[in-house]
């Protein structure tokens, strides 16, 4: 659990949608403000190579010249600073995140319905992650562990995990995205 101080006004959440189709990112910083502005800034971890303005709450795109396509093979994730500014353009809050340019869908191969990843098919060869720890039993005792097992499954050749009856924390699909491993993501289960 984290905690910390923001501002009056202040993004407190992003959505960040690829499409590739378009060579773009769909970006919206949620403020509960749609008055104020917010600039995108993307970089490829040298130099910034988009940068966009829209409002907040409100969906607007930021173009990916010949982006560089995040794969198993090649998980490179863009950097990403979102700045939300007030009505006289201060910055009154920034947050920093990633993107990759990658989509997921469903194709046919040869006459068979495969999942696609960046309109190609990639064979799935992954393992079923249930994520019980056995001293914090849903709870990783500590973000070194969560991502042990992460790397433990890129060594091994694998390509997907897939996370079973559970949510992960969010950290754990970031360790996911850098490595390079796709994420089959079950429904969580109640048992009920």
């Amino acid at each position: 659990v984290w905690i910390g101080p923001v501002g009056k006004q202040h993004i407190a959440d992003i959505r960040l949608v690829p499409d590739l189709e378009n060579n773009r990112l769909e970006v919206v910083a949620y403020t509960g403000n749609p008055d104020l502005k917010v600039t995108a800034i993307a970089n490829d971890g040298q130099t910034d190579v988009a940068k966009r303005d829209g409002k907040s709450d409100t969906p607007f795109y930021l173009p990916i010249s010949n982006p560089r396509l995040w794969s198993p093979d090649d998980p490179f994730l863009y950097g990403l600073k979102l700045q939300l500014k007030d009505k006289k353009g201060n910055t009154v809050d920034e947050v920093s995140s990633y993107f990759g340019m990658r989509s997921i869908g469903m194709g046919k191969v040869d006459g068979v319905l495969r999942p696609l990843l960046n309109g190609e098919f990639v064979f799935h060869i992954g393992l079923l992650d249930q994520g019980y720890w056995p001293d914090g039993a849903f709870t990783a005792p500590t973000d070194e562990a969560l991502l042990y097992d992460i790397e433990l499954a890129k060594r091994a050749g694998f390509n997907v995990i897939r996370k079973h009856i559970k949510v992960e924390p969010q950290r754990w699909y970031h360790h996911c995205d850098k490595l390079g491993l796709m994420v089959w993501q079950d429904m969580p289960n109640l048992w009920e």
